[in-house]
């Protein structure tokens, strides 16, 4: 008896030991074939993008925010020989409210947020989350799960609305921002990561960077950023647009497929928004400007990079500010016979309807503004002013006008005659007009600037306007 049972034991002992064979290799064969159905659903460049993601990472060393113009500013313009003082800066129960996000309307199903004004309702996409994406390792797995998601819906929609809302990169930039934020968990460091998935399946060139638990959204640009840290990595510059890092601070940065395209921040057009519109009256005396602009744009261009001087001289006018500025243009132009007293009217009303601040009194950094933003911020230092200036110029009175560079400072030269102060354009001498010296009229260079020969922001090409100039400013 006690035999049989010996025997009858160690049958079940090896079937055991078979069933746990066939059943490893089951388990082996099943984890196979998932890691194959993966596989297959990945793409090409998905697959050369997940490899490059397991081997190539470099350390690198965050390098300086580049300074356009080391030159500082004044902090008080001057005024043309002890003339009419300039607007004050309104106290703060005057100055206008700070613009906030709206509220989003929460519909039935999807997730909407509020983007220009409209509401807008992006497709479902549910993640499975990672909860160590601050490793090499834990990158790749999270990639790989956000590769079988229905992520292909939210890069189609993301297309959709860049064509309907006429985004340039930079809007496009703040949706994929805005999408991988929206109706998830706020942890950062995952919305980082989703942020970072969409940019590059939309084909930027955009890396991650590690340090400890830290993970930067690092972006390679068309143009050079100023005042924000940057990583070189094989001879190109990834800048921190979230303004997370220092100069000095080391990453482990991940490589890149070859197939990737920069961020361009040029100004090619404005967006298609539900207009916020809110007005401002520039005065000089019985001369007025009465002017609309988009509180909508003054949001889309919150936190926009600044790049050089030429791509905000070469930016289109809005569409509520150019319609407000020829109107309110008309009933004052029949005042004046001469272009040139046309030009010293516009002039008075830059200098004498806009109080003056630098940049570092307002913002606290170097901040260039285009029109809609000058509109609507209690102060303008002399970028702001000139690109005003020679955006009006060129709507108003039909004329070419470029930004001029000195040392510390910005002004205009027009294509116009006239006596007084000129500077080489191309092959002629054009007349120097300053929106920024009180009181000044064309012809007549502020004091400071006397015998300085200034660098050309957008000059005309072929009835274009490009740059011939890289630099950058003062006020």
């Amino acid at each position: 008896m006690k035999a049989w049972l010996v025997m009858l034991l160690l049958v079940g002992l090896i079937d055991a030991s078979v069933a746990s064979s066939a059943g490893g290799d089951s388990f082996s064969q099943w984890k196979a074939a998932q890691q194959r159905a993966f596989q297959d659903q990945m793409t090409r460049r998905q697959q050369l993008f997940r490899n490059m993601l397991s081997e190539d990472w470099t350390a690198v060393t965050a390098e300086p925010g580049q300074v356009r113009d080391p030159f500082p500013k004044p902090f008080s313009p001057p005024v043309k020989d002890g003339g009419q003082k300039p607007l004050a800066v309104p106290l703060a129960d005057d100055m206008p409210e700070v613009i906030t996000d709206p509220v989003p309307l929460l519909p039935q199903q999807g997730k909407a947020l509020v983007f220009l004004g409209h509401s807008l309702l992006a497709p479902e996409w549910e993640w499975a989350t990672v909860s160590d994406y601050d490793s090499p390792k834990g990158l790749v797995r999270g990639y790989e799960r956000l590769t079988t998601t229905r992520y292909q819906d939210t890069v189609r929609w993301l297309r959709e609305q860049r064509r309907g809302l006429a985004l340039g990169d930079w809007g496009l930039w703040k949706l994929v921002q805005a999408v991988s934020e929206s109706g998830h968990s706020t942890d950062g460091m995952q919305a980082t990561v989703r942020q970072w998935f969409l940019l590059s399946e939309l084909g930027w060139d955009v890396r991650l960077g590690y340090r400890q638990s830290k993970v930067v959204l690092l972006a390679r640009t068309a143009q050079p950023v100023y005042g924000l840290a940057y990583y070189p990595v094989d001879g190109l510059a990834y800048y921190d647009l979230a303004d997370v890092i220092s100069a000095g601070e080391s990453l482990l940065i991940h490589g890149q497929v070859s197939d990737s395209q920069p961020v361009d921040f040029a100004f090619y057009r404005h967006p298609v928004t539900v207009p916020d519109l809110q007005e401002r009256q520039l005065r000089h005396g019985d001369e007025m400007l009465s002017l609309e602009f988009d509180r909508e744009l003054v949001r889309y261009y919150q936190g926009h990079p600044t790049v050089d001087l030429a791509f905000y001289f070469a930016a289109p006018l809005s569409e509520h500010v150019a319609q407000s500025l020829r109107a309110s243009w008309a009933r004052l132009e029949g005042r004046y016979t001469r272009p040139l007293d046309k030009l010293n009217a516009l002039m008075r009303l830059v200098q004498f309807g806009l109080p003056y601040e630098t940049d570092q009194e307002q913002f606290g950094r170097e901040y260039y503004q285009l029109p809609d933003e000058l509109l609507f911020h209690p102060a303008a230092d002399c970028e702001d002013r000139s690109i005003f200036l020679v955006q009006a110029l060129r709507l108003l009175l039909k004329v070419n006008a470029v930004g001029l560079l000195y040392p510390g400072h910005v002004a205009v030269a027009v294509d116009m005659p006239g006596e007084g102060d000129r500077q080489t354009v191309g092959r002629t001498a054009w007349l120097v007009a300053d929106p920024t010296y009180i009181g000044a009229l064309a012809g007549q260079t502020m004091p400071a600037f006397a015998g300085v020969i200034p660098e050309v922001i957008g000059a005309p090409v072929a009835g274009r306007w490009s740059s011939i100039t890289s630099g950058g400013a003062g006020g």
